[in-house]
Parts: structure tokens; C-alpha cells; sequence
């Protein structure tokens, strides 16, 4: 090889050695010789000579993994046929190739015919609707339920990847559930009936995902006199519940909080503001009593009364940075255990239902926002 000073025929070499190799009938000493011949010669080959080395090397048996990698990680034109088929490359090759290139290095690698759970949660990862996609489809890829929950973080309003995720042989319990919030219709009947979910456990998931979405999406835009309207609306119509006000306290949304225990209270708000922040302990008790919030919360209602004491609310009225991973222990220690990749909104939920379990409705529960009829 060092004595052909050509490129072109260096790499013409370098492809024949590949056919070789690809035929599987090489000796272990004649492989490393391969193996050498390929390494010398790659840095040096033109995208061409490349491109058709990946192609033959694809499925040969026994590739170095070393080469495979450097194929892998080498231009989308060269990478693909690697990616999509070669199985020398380990779990821990395709996490490196997802994690370290681009996005179509990801589509690619979400083609192949099986995934395993961490290839699946790092292909999840990179949040691309083609990626993510590819793998809810592919009922051969291993999906843990952390790696379920992220997706469903992402793309819970995108059709296609729920249409996806619901036609899978088996989902966990807990996304099962977590889909009812999502879907609608005979795709709700279908999973309640799959995966024989109670139906006031659905219900009530059902209830908390309206919730959320209502203090998600649309309660952060309202100006102050709009939102005083919303809470107005609710109230009226028997919606201000209970798991609402909870759920705003919990996410820090105080520009809902304050007005909201204001007109459950009948006190103005600044009222509420000094019993909330009462040195002496008993002011946040006596708001809880005023507001007839159901007893099943009122611990949770004194922890984050106490985490906000001494915070100071942002433009817009909502809680500092740092708010959430405040809270999040406090949702931790009611639930019972700790899920650092679920996202923050569906612990909310977790802790409020395990809150309510073997207590009866909101006190003051007052309907479903799906009966929010005419409302303002």
C-alpha cells in the first residue's frame, strides 16, 4: 500500500479488500490484516470511496466495530447504510451517533428494524416528530415508560404520534392511563376496554388533564381584568375546584392563585395575601377553612403556602425560577416515590389523586369542565 502513492488507487484497494470481507471468508489473522488496510486508507478516501465502503460493508459479517463506528459517524451519504442496517455497531455506538449528530443521523438510526429501550429513550430524546414517530410505530422498539411520558410531554397534541402510541400490542398501565387524557371517542372506549382501567379513575384523569390544560395554555395569556373573568366563569359555573386551585398553586401560577382564593374566600385579596403570609402559621389555616377547599389537601396547601412565603412573584404573577424544583420534593413525598424524567404537570396529577384516594368528591367540587358550558 505505502508503495502506490495514488489516493484513488490506495481507495480502489481498499474497496477490493471490502468485498473480500464482506464475503465472510477471511481468517481471523487475514480480518485484522483487512481491518488495518481499511483503517490506513479511510481518513484519506474521497465521499465516493467512502460511500461505496459503507454500502459493501454494511452486513458483513464480523465487522470491526471500531470501522462500523467511524462509517456511522461520517456524512449522512456514508452513514446510512451503517445506521439503517449494520449490526456491529452496540447500543452504546447508536446513543453516541444520536447524541453527537445531526437529527438525520436520528431518522436513520429509528429505521432499524429493532431498537432497544436505550436507544429507544435517546431516539425520544431528540424530539423530532420523524424520529419520534419511527419509533412509536415500530412495535419491535423497547419503550420504557419514562421514555412514553417524554413523548407524550412533547407531542400529546400531534395525532400521528398518539394514533401511534395507542395502536401498540401493550403500553404500561400508567401511559394508558396518562392517554385517556389525550384521546377521545371509540380510541378512549379502546383503551379503557384493553386495559380494563377503572372508569372513575379515567374520569378523574380525564378531569385533571382539562385542568391542566386550561392552566397551561390558556390562563398564562390572560391580562389581570381577563383573568378576574375566567375565575369569575368558573366560579359561576362550579368549576373552581378544589384540584384547580391546587394545581395553579402548585405550577406557581399565584396571577390565578390570589384572585382565585379571593372569590372562594369572599375577602379581597389583599386579605388573602396577609393570610397567606401570616408569621404566626394560623392565617393560611383559617384562608383554607374561609375557602372550604376539601380537607384532603389542606397538608399540601400549608407545604406551599410555606414555600412561598418569602418568594418574590415575577412579571405576570407567577412564581420564580426555582419554583418548581421547590415544589417538586413536596409532589415527591405525597406520591411516594421520586420520577425525575416525568414530566412536572403529571406529577401534579399524580400527587392530587393520591390525595383524593378514599376520600369522597371536592367539597366544593362543583362539575367537570366538560360540562363548562356557556360560562362568562
Amino acid at each position: 500500500m505505502s508503495a502506490d502513492p495514488t489516493p484513488a488507487r490506495r481507495a480502489s484497494t481498499m474497496l477490493s479488500v471490502a468485498t473480500v470481507y464482506q464475503s465472510g471468508e477471511l481468517s481471523t489473522e487475514e480480518r485484522e490484516i483487512a481491518n488495518a488496510i481499511i483503517n490506513a486508507v479511510l481518513p484519506e478516501a474521497e465521499l465516493d470511496y467512502r460511500r461505496r465502503l459503507a454500502e459493501t460493508l454494511k452486513n458483513a459479517p464480523g465487522l470491526d466495530r471500531a470501522i462500523a463506528r467511524r462509517l456511522a459517524e461520517d456524512v449522512m451519504d456514508v452513514a446510512r447504510p451503517i445506521l439503517a442496517e449494520c449490526l456491529a455497531l452496540t447500543d452504546e455506538d447508536l446513543v453516541a451517533v444520536i447524541e453527537n449528530r445531526g437529527v438525520e443521523h436520528a431518522r436513520i438510526v429509528a429505521t432499524r428494524p429493532i431498537l432497544s429501550a436505550a436507544v429507544s429513550t435517546a431516539l425520544i430524546k431528540t424530539d423530532d416528530e420523524t424520529v419520534v414517530l419511527r419509533v412509536a410505530a415500530n412495535e419491535n422498539a423497547a419503550i420504557p415508560t419514562q421514555a412514553y411520558h417524554r413523548l407524550l410531554d412533547r407531542f400529546a397534541e400531534n395525532t400521528n404520534v398518539t394514533d401511534a402510541v395507542v395502536q401498540r400490542r401493550a403500553l404500561p398501565v400508567a401511559v394508558a392511563e396518562r392517554m385517556t387524557t389525550i384521546v377521545t371517542g371509540r380510541v378512549l372506549e379502546r383503551l379503557i376496554d384493553k386495559y380494563n382501567l377503572e372508569p372513575a379513575r379515567v374520569s378523574a384523569l380525564i378531569e385533571h388533564g382539562r385542568e391542566n390544560i386550561l392552566l397551561t395554555s390558556f390562563a398564562p395569556g390572560q391580562r389581570a381584568e381577563e383573568m378576574r373573568a375566567l375565575i369569575d366563569a368558573l366560579h359561576e359555573n362550579g368549576l373552581l375546584s378544589s384540584t384547580l386551585i391546587l394545581r395553579a398553586f402548585c405550577l406557581g401560577n399565584f396571577a390565578f392563585v390570589l384572585p382565585a382564593l379571593s372569590l372562594r374566600a369572599g375577602i379581597q385579596v389583599s386579605n388573602v395575601r396577609a393570610l397567606l403570609g401570616d408569621d404566626g402559621g394560623r392565617g393560611p389555616q383559617q384562608l383554607f377553612d374561609r375557602c372550604k377547599l376539601d380537607n384532603s389537601y389542606r397538608e399540601l396547601f400549608l407545604q406551599l403556602t410555606l414555600l412561598g412565603r418569602h418568594e418574590r412573584v415575577r412579571r405576570f404573577g407567577f412564581a420564580p425560577e426555582g419554583w418548581r424544583t421547590n415544589v417538586r420534593p413536596v409532589l415527591d413525598d405525597v406520591i411516594g416515590d421520586a420520577n425525575p424524567e416525568q414530566a412536572f404537570e403529571q406529577r401534579i396529577t399524580e400527587a392530587l389523586l393520591s390525595l383524593a384516594h378514599g376520600h369522597g368528591h371536592d367539597n366544593g367540587a362543583e362539575g367537570s369542565l366538560g360540562r363548562r358550558a356557556h360560562g362568562r
